[in-house]
């Protein structure tokens, strides 16, 4: 019975692509924004928070193409990974023009370490997580 429970959700993410909240359980990601920066703040770790909205084309390519892969995961070690969807409940501050839009932010004061803009392979992401790291433990 669970397998044909996660075979029929794998179906229906591959045919209408996956919203926040799916991406965010496939991913084991974070979907709520405070409670995501708490954690960060407490384990000391960058806040990742990726900005999607339904439907686009662009926001399930860089869930499926390049986060749901073994080099970002890899990486998350340094991270609080969140998935939110763009009228989800977050700061004004962080909302961006388009998605997706991923922010590595500061768990400390809040501000923005790195920011990409759309879709990115996994080379520019992996630059991206390594460059928001460097900077916050300056």
């Amino acid at each position: 019975m669970l397998q044909k429970t996660v075979l029929l959700l794998l179906l229906t993410l591959t045919l209408f692509g996956a919203n926040a909240k799916d991406s965010a359980f496939m991913l084991e990601y974070r979907e709520v924004y405070s409670s995501a920066l708490k954690e960060a703040k407490k384990e000391h770790k960058v806040l990742m928070m990726v900005i999607v909205k339904e439907p686009c084309p662009y926001c399930d390519m860089l869930v499926d193409d390049t986060l749901d892969t073994k080099t970002i995961k890899d990486k998350l070690t340094n991270f609080v990974p969140l998935i939110i969807a763009h009228d989800d409940k977050y700061p004004d501050r962080f909302r961006p023009p388009f998605r997706p839009m991923t922010l590595f932010i500061n768990p400390d004061d809040s501000s923005i370490l790195k920011s990409l803009a759309g879709y990115r392979e996994v080379d520019v992401f992996e630059n991206a997580m390594d460059i928001a790291v460097k900077k916050y433990k300056k």
